[in-house]
């Protein structure tokens, strides 16, 4: 790292507070993260005459050593639009590659405000510009996802090439739907464990699972799921599975779920991240049961 550092315990108030300054449901949750068992590991902060003025950070999830996710990338008002995000997101891009990193996502909302003269603006408008800008590209898009009419548009960047020796057409051309007959998918025994609320959203229902059972889950596991997220005022329910376990789509789609895109390359080179979704009745959105 050359512009930033690591960040400190002590800086978290400090933090909270520029991210606060941006977004309070985001600070909330961000200090949930920092306090606890997300932790502040990972995380920079850019110093300009001794005052925290931006922070960034990334994430590694489970099972994906060389895929990341960018998290928390604020700059304080006061400094905006002065080239700060840019150098700042490009040093936590280096220091990835140094990682060995492969590829690394960031998700952006497209919530917008009307303004004074009575016009739409989106509040992330310029983010998504940025990391477009950088070379991301968009990949996915979940309408409905933090809220009704608040999308969560998810964008990848490669960080280096894959192997040589794989052809990408071997699974990564093919649609989730039509990878049934092929011999790189494995039938894995998943089961679902929990129904929760997705962090950040509003009436947002994911399902854990595990790949440790002794059999897949049936369409009824996967209802019995919708009626728990639909008792706690589900607006939606989002799933994603490792584009080789086989078989999962059928239950899902004969539950009435449907594809809602894929992130290439996400737990390896050709084994991607396939999404799910399924919306509860419109009547729902409008708070009626």
């Amino acid at each position: 790292m050359k512009l930033l550092r690591a960040m400190r315990t002590a800086d978290i108030d400090a933090v909270v507070d520029l991210i606060d300054s941006h977004d309070e449901d985001d600070a909330e949750d961000a200090r949930a993260g920092f306090t606890g068992s997300d932790g502040i590991d990972d995380y920079f902060v850019l110093e300009v005459d001794d005052q925290i003025i931006g922070v960034s950070g990334f994430r590694t999830p489970p099972a994906c050593e060389q895929t990341h996710w960018l998290s928390w990338t604020y700059i304080h008002d006061d400094h905006v639009n002065q080239g700060h995000g840019r150098r700042m997101i490009n040093e936590i891009l280096e220091h990835l590659k140094e990682l060995g990193g492969r590829k690394v996502f960031v998700k952006v909302s497209d919530y917008a405000e009307i303004n004074e003269s009575g016009e739409r603006e989106e509040t992330y408008a310029a983010a998504l510009h940025l990391y477009q800008s950088l070379g991301f590209a968009i990949e996915l898009t979940h309408k409905d996802y933090y809220d009704a009419g608040e999308a969560m548009i998810v964008l990848g960047l490669r960080l280096k090439e894959g192997d040589a020796g794989f052809k990408d057409a071997d699974v990564g051309d093919a649609t989730f739907s039509n990878l049934g007959t092929s011999p790189l998918l494995q039938a894995r025994p998943v089961q679902f464990n929990a129904v929760y609320e997705i962090a950040e959203t509003d009436g947002a229902f994911s399902f854990g699972w595990s790949d440790d059972g002794k059999q897949l889950f049936t369409t009824d596991d996967v209802e019995l799921g919708l009626q728990e997220a639909k008792k706690r005022h589900g607006r939606a329910v989002f799933l994603s599975f490792p584009s080789d376990y086989k078989d999962i789509d059928q239950r899902l789609y004969a539950a009435g779920f449907r594809n809602s895109g894929v992130l290439d390359d996400y737990f390896d080179d050709g084994i991607h991240e396939q999404h799910y979704t399924y919306n509860f009745p419109q009547e729902l959105l409008l708070g009626h049961d």
